[in-house]
């Protein structure tokens, strides 16, 4: 039998996204998706806590609403432009841009230059995933440009040493940033949805050659174990992340201490988003 309709008020809403979170933060989620008896136990709560009648499979659905939500707010961070104000959950606009922006779509008027009602919620929710990249970032950073995103492009594509040097100085630099290539939409959407769905980072596979990954690894980490600001144990796992990615490895051994720690600092943020 269908769900019947439910008028879902933003107190009832609060209400579920703070019940599912809460599961996810207690470990009580053993995959990407919750289980109809999960649905079915915030239904039974709901209804106690407000006197209704709902099952599962209307939470289930109100549910995958928010999850439509979050792939249209993880679009909308990707503006050209736009800061994402982390204290706040606000992706932020200049004026002209906003005003541009909203004219042409207004129905992003709702997630832009706003506290985005139970972002964080939603994202707990998505799976812990959803933590890096522009969910990582400061509200003094462009959310168009991703030192994450950079380091895995290096890894994945061949490069001579002069552009792993031109693409590692332009980190951190306060000179042009470099443009964000247009994705194709079909395959931006199978990332996000992607990215909705799993709780683990994807891992990227890449050929490795053995000289390249002795020159890359050579003297590093004795080079990094002395950066002030973190843990010995951040470092070596970052350390870990370069041994396997050696064109990654060599782009780092090129940047000055403060742009190294700029690489390292997001890399924390985004494998230990409580830090």
């Amino acid at each position: 039998m269908a769900a019947k309709q439910v008028s879902w008020t933003p107190t009832m809403s609060k209400f579920m996204l703070t019940w599912l979170s809460d599961l996810v933060s207690n470990g009580n989620r053993t995959s990407t998706a919750f289980k109809q008896s999960q649905f079915n136990a915030c239904a039974i709560a709901l209804n106690e806590h407000f006197q209704l009648n709902l099952n599962g499979d209307q939470i289930k659905n109100h549910n995958r609403t928010w999850k439509r939500k979050l792939q249209k707010i993880v679009k909308l961070k990707e503006l050209s432009g736009a800061l994402w104000d982390e204290d706040k959950c606000m992706i932020v606009l200049d004026h002209e841009h906003y005003t541009n922006h909203v004219k042409a779509h207004l129905e992003d008027e709702q997630y832009l230059n706003k506290t985005i009602t139970h972002y964080k919620e939603m994202v707990n929710i998505a799976g812990g995933s959803m933590a890096t990249g522009q969910y990582a970032k400061g509200s003094s950073d462009p959310l168009a440009i991703e030192v994450v995103n950079l380091e895995e492009e290096i890894a994945k594509k061949p490069t001579t040493p002069n552009e792993e040097v031109a693409q590692s100085t332009n980190v951190g630099s306060s000179g042009p940033k470099p443009k964000k290539a247009k994705p194709n939409p079909c395959a931006k959407d199978k990332l996000h949805a992607t990215i909705l769905a799993s709780s683990e980072r994807i891992a990227i596979a890449i050929e490795k050659s053995t000289s390249s990954e002795n020159n890359a690894i050579d003297g590093l980490w004795e080079s990094m174990k002395v950066l002030p600001g973190f843990s010995l144990d951040h470092l070596a796992h970052y350390y870990a992340y370069l041994v396997d990615n050696p064109r990654v490895a060599m782009a780092f051994k090129v940047l000055e201490e403060d742009q190294r720690k700029v690489w390292v600092s997001r890399y924390v943020k985004s494998t230990f988003p409580k830090v």
